[in-house]
């Protein structure tokens, strides 16, 4: 049957992800260095899938580089998105603009004195903080994409997108959709509890928030699969996505979070919107997709 090889995913990916969970929590702060692993489970557990329990195996797997147009074409739309995004954020006064960026230096400042550390002398000699702060902001918009792309996000890409979605998808369309947004976010949970959260929020937005949070993810997850399927390359996807990241961190050192709660509001708000365009177009109709029989 068909949804032998989509159990046997979920199953191997909750394995893997309790494990990381479970290793984070015996670790302590040590266990936040287990959350970059934790980002290779959906490429973990599509690897042994596809060896194991799906019959078409790599045929489908969009492993192609594709084409060199379509990695400029979704980098500007990624970059348009978190532009968009950060002026919702404006407009609901979510944030505070600091153009300087000393703000978060001087925080960064603080983190390492905390540690005994200055963080002058971590630096190459004549590198200045503020010098350090414009490379990783240019470099988050352009060329620090490459490689997180290629690793970090094909971990997500290679299983979330090019497995689950399209076997969600050959159930039903809005299963593939919904369903696997819902199901990535879910995933997204137990980071959680591996990384330390420096967000503040009230404990009655906590209900509001998830729910705004699984309806951003879903969106999200939506447009990804769309790129992933026109694109027809996994690894385009993985630049997608970890430009989406990437420029969102490069803004965030020049912004003060007034409402946490709010900005993840406006996020949403822009990827619903985009979705709802992108639906009204019929640009979720995916002939092309195709789905194999496990073994």
């Amino acid at each position: 049957m068909k949804d032998k090889s989509l159990i046997a995913y979920s199953v191997i990916l909750v394995i893997l992800c309790a494990g990381f969970v479970v290793g984070a929590q015996m670790m302590g702060e040590q266990g936040a260095y287990l959350a970059q692993g934790y980002m290779m489970t959906p490429a973990i557990a599509a690897l042994i899938t596809r060896l194991f329990f799906y019959k078409p195996r790599f045929q489908d797997a969009k492993l192609c580089f594709g084409r060199a147009r379509d990695y400029l074409k979704y980098w500007i739309f990624a970059l348009g998105i978190t532009a968009l995004s950060y002026g919702m954020y404006t407009l609901l006064d979510a944030i505070r603009w600091d153009f300087t960026g000393q703000v978060f230096l001087d925080r960064l400042a603080e983190q390492f004195a905390a540690t005994g550390q200055n963080i002058t002398d971590t630096l190459p000699p004549g590198f200045t903080p503020r010098m350090m702060l414009w490379v990783f902001t240019i470099g988050g918009l352009t060329v620090f994409n490459i490689m997180p792309g290629l690793i970090s996000g094909f971990g997500e890409e290679f299983g979330h997108r090019g497995f689950m979605f399209p076997a969600l998808y050959s159930i039903k369309p809005w299963i593939g959709f919904i369903v696997g947004g819902l199901l990535w976010f879910a995933w997204h949970v137990p980071i959680s509890f591996m990384i330390p959260q420096t967000a503040e929020m009230p404990g009655w937005a906590s209900i509001p928030n998830y729910f705004i949070l699984a309806v951003g993810s879903v969106c999200t997850f939506a447009y990804l699969a769309y790129v992933y399927v026109k694109s027809g390359s996994v690894f385009i996807t993985s630049i997608a996505h970890i430009t989406m990241n990437n420029a969102a961190a490069s803004l965030s050192y020049f912004v003060i979070v007034q409402n946490q709660l709010l900005a993840n509001l406006g996020l949403t708000l822009v990827m619903l919107v985009l979705v709802v365009v992108m639906f009204v177009k019929k640009l979720f109709v995916f002939s092309e997709l195709s789905y194999g029989e496990s073994l």
